[in-house]
């Protein structure tokens, strides 16, 4: 898998991936967003996307 991803998407589209799996971990983990933005140097909105889709698939449940 990894080895795709590296071939599919550029050095950047790999970190802001990265990101939105530690920003999904964290969130589930109770860190509070604006310490995940700080800590992953993202902006607030891209941490609340996050929590959006996570209150999206726990809904669907």
């Amino acid at each position: 898998m990894e080895k795709a991803l590296r071939e599919l998407l550029t050095s950047s589209e790999l970190v802001d991936v990265a990101n939105r799996l530690q920003i999904f971990q964290m969130l589930e983990q109770g860190v509070p967003q604006r310490q995940i933005a700080e800590k992953l140097g993202v902006g607030i909105a891209t941490v609340t996307r996050g929590s959006n889709t996570l209150k999206a698939r726990k809904e669907q449940m």
